[in-house]
């Protein structure tokens, strides 16, 4: 009789029992204590793999808003560029700053930045499709990838997040930067770094969205 705990460092976990009686002294309440500990351990084994799994998700999100940090985003980049450069779709890259937050944040203090961060993080995410990705790339700029969209498509999804800024937050509009893989650039580095030129020409202009043309 015998029972084997393996944990794998992660909420999944496999366990076995097995049992075999050949003596017949084993008795019904050595079978009870063999049981118990099989699931004692089993239940240690899956706490741990779950507050690894969440250990791992929080190194992946900004504490703040909620969304993926520079480096996770990144890496989800360039393996969307990696795929679409495979299976030939447009993916279109939006690099987004908060106009006049430095300015908001003076005037109205820290916590109340960090509010508008949040709720901006919030807007973001309701407009976009669930697959799509956002991230914060730091401070007041996010990124948000739109993996299967043209260049109308993302200026159509730039203008409504325009739009819900406008709307619902007092004091800050936003300028936005656009560019779309491999049109306008023909790697991650690439498309980030044209992307992000582009936003900041948008600031000059403040509330405006540029978008690459060649």
């Amino acid at each position: 009789m015998g029972y084997r705990w393996i944990g794998l460092g992660t909420s999944m976990l496999l366990s076995i029992l097995w049992l075999k009686l050949f003596d017949a002294a084993f008795t019904l309440d050595a079978l009870h204590k063999t049981i118990f500990m099989f699931c004692l351990q089993s239940a240690a084994g899956y706490w741990v793999g779950e507050r690894m799994d969440k250990l791992r998700s929080l190194a992946f999100l900004d504490s703040l808003t909620g969304v993926l940090v520079n480096r996770r985003f990144c890496e989800k980049l360039e393996k969307e560029i990696e795929r679409a450069r495979r299976n030939r779709y447009e993916v279109t890259l939006m690099f987004i700053d908060l106009d006049n937050f430095k300015k908001y944040n003076d005037q109205h203090g820290h916590l109340a930045g960090d509010r508008v961060l949040c709720q901006f993080a919030l807007l973001l995410q309701r407009a976009v499709r669930a697959h799509d990705i956002v991230g914060r790339w730091g401070g007041e700029e996010f990124v948000v990838l739109l993996p299967h969209t043209g260049t109308a498509q993302g200026m159509a999804v730039g203008e409504r997040i325009q739009t819900e800024v406008r709307r619902e937050l007092k004091g800050v509009t936003v300028s936005i930067g656009l560019a779309t893989f491999p049109y306008h650039a023909g790697s991650a580095l690439d498309l980030t770094a044209r992307a992000d030129a582009l936003m900041y020409e948008a600031k000059k202009k403040r509330d405006c969205m540029l978008t690459a043309m060649h």
